[in-house]
């Protein structure tokens, strides 16, 4: 499967998923590591965030609610995530003291400006990226120097791992690979990020703190 067959189910997966990713069985290992990544995300000092692969919002809602003047930013593949985090954000926005940004957007190709967001986070979304180097890559771009990475993601045993990344190609929701912590750091690293730590988190989860 190509890059853009691993997008287009990606998206149209997203897109029926939208109505109920909050409350159904699809969100729910999101949810579950919600906690800890906000946890994370506010042990960095920052007056901008970018969430990539942002779904409903539901990160967002939680940094801006607890840090009210951040300037936050999200974008998604999928338009009708991205429709569900603008109905999700509108009163926590107009509450805020700096805008809420949201866009339908690759993770390739970010709309912002070099250096313009201070935290960048990541949850449940790297799995589904055929490039996760390019991504990261575009990750690294729009943090400052010295600024901050949260990846949130699946953690599984050795075998159940290679059995998911063996099924994942062939399943219809554009899915690609699961990854080791090792993997994780060393994506990181590649472009350009320090590892602070990569640890288990939530249920079958797994976080990545970094700093550019």
């Amino acid at each position: 499967m190509g890059r853009r067959d691993h997008k287009q189910r990606s998206r149209a997966a997203f897109d029926r998923q939208a109505s109920t990713y909050d409350s159904s069985g699809y969100g729910r290992h999101a949810r579950r590591l919600h906690d800890e990544v906000v946890a994370a995300a506010l042990s960095f000092q920052f007056a901008a965030v970018l969430d990539v692969g942002c779904g409903t919002g539901a990160t967002l809602d939680a940094v801006v609610r607890a840090h009210p003047d951040v300037h936050a930013w999200g974008i998604d593949l999928s338009a009708e995530m991205i429709g569900k985090a603008r109905e999700r954000l509108a009163a926590v926005g107009a509450r805020a003291g700096g805008p809420v940004d949201l866009q339908v957007a690759d993770a390739e190709h970010l709309p912002l400006a070099d250096g313009a967001v201070d935290l960048v986070v990541c949850v449940d979304s790297l799995h589904h990226y055929p490039d996760p180097a390019a991504a990261l890559r575009e990750m690294r771009r729009v943090t400052r120097p010295g600024g901050g990475l949260v990846i949130g993601e699946w953690r599984l045993a050795a075998p159940l791992r290679q059995l998911t990344n063996w099924l994942l190609p062939r399943m219809p929701e554009g899915d690609v690979r699961v990854y080791t912590g090792r993997e994780l750091t060393e994506l990181a690293a590649a472009a350009g990020y320090s590892a602070l730590r990569c640890a288990p988190a939530g249920v079958r989860g797994q976080l990545l703190v970094a700093r550019r």
